[in-house]
Formats: C-alpha cells, sequence, structure tokens
C-alpha cells in the first residue's frame, strides 16, 4: 500500500472506519462532519460503487471489476488481481458466506472444499469482502467503528466480527439506522429481526434519525447505554444540513416562482410506490394549470413503461423525465420549485423534505410516525398517503392555487429546518460525540 495512505495524518489522535455505500451522498456528509478535526477518519466502501474522484477522505475500495488503485487516497483491498479460478472460487465462497447455499448442503460443502484449495495455491490475499475488512481492522487499528445504516453496513460487519473472532479487541462500534426501512421495516421480516436484534446485542452505540426507532431499540432490549452514554440524540442521516448555503440559493417565495412541481424520487420501492402519484397527477391535471412537473431519478423500466402507457401527450408535453442527477443538480430543481412531492409508505426524517423545506419549496410528504412529530400539515407540509391517489391530488390542488398558503408555508420552514436540521448544531455534537466514544475504546 501507499505509504502516505498509510500514514495518519494525525498522530496519536483517535481513528474511525466507517463501512458504507462509497458513492452515497449521505455517506459523503456524514462523514464531512469532521472536516476540520483531528480525527483520523477512513471509508471501508461497500462493493456497490467507487467514490467520486474529487472526494478527499483515505478510502479502502472493493468494487469488482474496476481498476486496482494504489494512491495516497485510494486503495484497492478486494478483489484480489489473482486469476479467473479465484474469482469463480471468490464468488462462491461470497454466497457461502451471506447464506446463499445453506439449504443445499451438499452444494455447500463442495464449494468450501473447492475454495479451499483455490485459495491455499491460488491466493494469500483476502479471500473474501469480510476477510479484506478484517485485514484492514487488524492492520489499522481504529478506535471505533462506525457502521452507516443496518442494510447492509452493519449486518456485513456483524457477519465479519462472527467469522474472524473480532470481539473484545478494543475499539467501538457504532451501529446507525438510517430511516426508511433499516428498522421500521425490516424488523418485521423473519430473516432481519435476527440480524436487528444480534446487532443491539454486538454493538457499544446506537444512533437513529427519528425517535421511533429511539424507542423500538430500547423496547426489544438494547441497553440503555448505548444510547445515552454518549448520546448523540436524533439525528439525520446526513448528519444535517447546511441551512445557510441552502437558504443562499434561493430569492423567491413559491407563490412567485414558475409553477414547477418536483417528485425527486419517481422510482419504485417497497418504501414508496410510483403508480398513485401518477394516477394523481392525472386526476389533478385540469386543476393545477397551468404547470410543469420534473421527474428526477426515472430509472426503472417499469415505472417508465407505466408513464408512457397512463399519460396523455398533453401531459407528457408539460414533464421533464431525468435519469440520476447529483445531489446539487436535484437541489438546484428544488429550489426553483413551488412544490415537492415525496409520498411514501416508510421513511425516517426524509432528507428530501428537510432540504424542499430549506429551499422554499413546499413539501407533500406522507404522514408517518416518524414525520408527524417533526412537522405540522398546513403549517409546514402537507399530508398525503402514498397508496391514495385521491389524497394526492387534493393536496396537489390545494399547493397550487393557494398563494397564501404556500408562502406562510415557505416562511415557517425557515424557521423550522434549523431547528431540525442546522448542520452547524450536529457537527459540535459530533466532535464531542466521537470524542467520548473514543476515550471509551482507549480506557
Amino acid at each position: 500500500m501507499s505509504n502516505e495512505f498509510e500514514s495518519d495524518l494525525h498522530p496519536g489522535r483517535p481513528k474511525i472506519l466507517f463501512i458504507g455505500f462509497p458513492e452515497s451522498s449521505h455517506t459523503h456528509s456524514w462523514i464531512e462532519l469532521l472536516n476540520g478535526s483531528t480525527f483520523n477518519v477512513r471509508l471501508f466502501s461497500l462493493p456497490s460503487a467507487e467514490p467520486p474522484v474529487a472526494w478527499p477522505v483515505k478510502t479502502y475500495l472493493t468494487l469488482t471489476g474496476a481498476p486496482r488503485v494504489n494512491t495516497p487516497s485510494r486503495q484497492t483491498v478486494f478483489p484480489p488481481p489473482r486469476s479467473q479460478i479465484l474469482r469463480l472460487a471468490i464468488r462462491a465462497q461470497n454466497a457461502v458466506n451471506r447464506g446463499q447455499l445453506d439449504s443445499v448442503v451438499r452444494l455447500k460443502s463442495v464449494i468450501e472444499f473447492a475454495t479451499g484449495i483455490a485459495k491455499r495455491f491460488y491466493s494469500r490475499d483476502p479471500f473474501s469482502l469480510e476477510e479484506s475488512l478484517a485485514h484492514v481492522i487488524r492492520q489499522w487499528k481504529p478506535d471505533i467503528i462506525h457502521t452507516l445504516g443496518f442494510d447492509f453496513a452493519s449486518y456485513f460487519y456483524l457477519r465479519t466480527r462472527k467469522q474472524f473472532n473480532l470481539a473484545g479487541m478494543g475499539w467501538r462500534w457504532i451501529a446507525q439506522a438510517r430511516g426508511g426501512p433499516d428498522i421500521a421495516l425490516q424488523r418485521y421480516s423473519p430473516e432481519f429481526a435476527p440480524l436487528i436484534r444480534e446487532v443491539f446485542e454486538t454493538c457499544d452505540h446506537f444512533i437513529a434519525d427519528n425517535q421511533i426507532n429511539y424507542d423500538y431499540a430500547l423496547d426489544v432490549g438494547l441497553a440503555k447505554e448505548k444510547v445515552l452514554n454518549p448520546g448523540m440524540g436524533v439525528v439525520s442521516g446526513a448528519g444535517g444540513m447546511d441551512t445557510v448555503g441552502l437558504r443562499a440559493m434561493w430569492q423567491l417565495y413559491p407563490s412567485r416562482r414558475e409553477r414547477v412541481i418536483v417528485w425527486p424520487k419517481a422510482y419504485e420501492m417497497y418504501t414508496s410506490k410510483a403508480l398513485p402519484v401518477f394516477e394523481a397527477i392525472i386526476k389533478a391535471w385540469d386543476r393545477i394549470q397551468p404547470c410543469r412537473i420534473e421527474m428526477i431519478w426515472m430509472v426503472q423500466s417499469d415505472v417508465k413503461i407505466w408513464y408512457e402507457k397512463m399519460f396523455p401527450e398533453h401531459i407528457k408535453a408539460c414533464c421533464q423525465i431525468f435519469g440520476r442527477l447529483s445531489r446539487e443538480e436535484t437541489l438546484i430543481r428544488i429550489s426553483n420549485a413551488r412544490v415537492m412531492i415525496a409520498p411514501s409508505l416508510s421513511d425516517g426524517i426524509p432528507n428530501t423534505m428537510m432540504e424542499a423545506m430549506a429551499l422554499g419549496a413546499v413539501p407533500l410528504v406522507s404522514p408517518l410516525d416518524t414525520i408527524v412529530p417533526v412537522v405540522k400539515n398546513e403549517e409546514n407540509v402537507i399530508f398525503a398517503r402514498n397508496l391514495y391517489p385521491d389524497e394526492i391530488a387534493e393536496a396537489l390542488v390545494r399547493l397550487m392555487s393557494d398563494d397564501v398558503l404556500v408562502d406562510r408555508m415557505a416562511t415557517n420552514n425557515l424557521v423550522r429546518v434549523g431547528e431540525i436540521a442546522d448542520r452547524r448544531q450536529v457537527r459540535a455534537r459530533a466532535f464531542a460525540y466521537y470524542e467520548s466514544v473514543a476515550e471509551l475504546a482507549r480506557h
């Protein structure tokens, strides 16, 4: 590895190893809370993508098929640079590690035997993603391991910890739940519920982005000191936002803006559904004219098919469809919109809602148990349930016709978003939090 990569910028100061998706703006935003600190920070990236080239945080890379990298800020640690035979063996071993072959006992045994031979003769490098993480941990010896999200990061570290006997080696584990289905839905899954409880039992500290997740964790046995000693409190998965910078992006209140509705998440998940939104737009269309609709991240083929099938040509003529946009591009579009729509079935405290509040666009969101305690209907947002197109349609009509209402909500939101998401306050809490956790790790 590069000597510069291996050397710490702040020798003797606490080391924090984050585990998360390297392309995620949430990952970047949370880790960047520590900019300006004297913590030594690195990211073990999950094998989903690579981080932005200009992102300065030292990152261990694991994306299969990507060029191998050895620079002062990037190190490829998996997969190893070996033969096709070894690559096939690695894929098989990873399937075994994830329990995908547990029901096929004979095949599992054959694969374990074959991969053992392949490992012996073809490689001295880490043979699985889990082994590569264990190698990094043993080599760097972090004071803190912080998993950004339960699925995939916390479950991955939990598996690694058990396979490579990493328990009781001195560092502290912070497990962070990040809204959406992370706990709210997966706790009802026979597959994930035991894993959630095991994370609660095993981690040293727990952070969540809403009070509901804290309450649930404590109800199922999370020790109270894992929340309170030290305590980070309710904090968004992105670590708050630059409310001052977002306010500087706009001048016009929503009633004076172009009549644009922006839908930042025009895709289907089991946490949100697109078809009721399509139906709502069609139902409300004649009553919200004139307007233009921007649909962002419409990348799924089935969603595109339903858009083409359901929308008549005169509505399509007023819609703009976008694929993947950067966070910066999305924020610009929200700052120019009158309304931001993001109904959902499950969520934490949505960043898109808070971003819209900070950018002067009025949010249309669903009255979820994680959202209702934070914002008020017709004061900060308009509520509409995701599976009820009539509710969404009526909410759109209200927001597109009542200038006094939307301007009043925009004014209210400048105050409210500062109370719940000001990044300056979160950063101060984060500095103190990590100092306290590191002190516990070193004693």
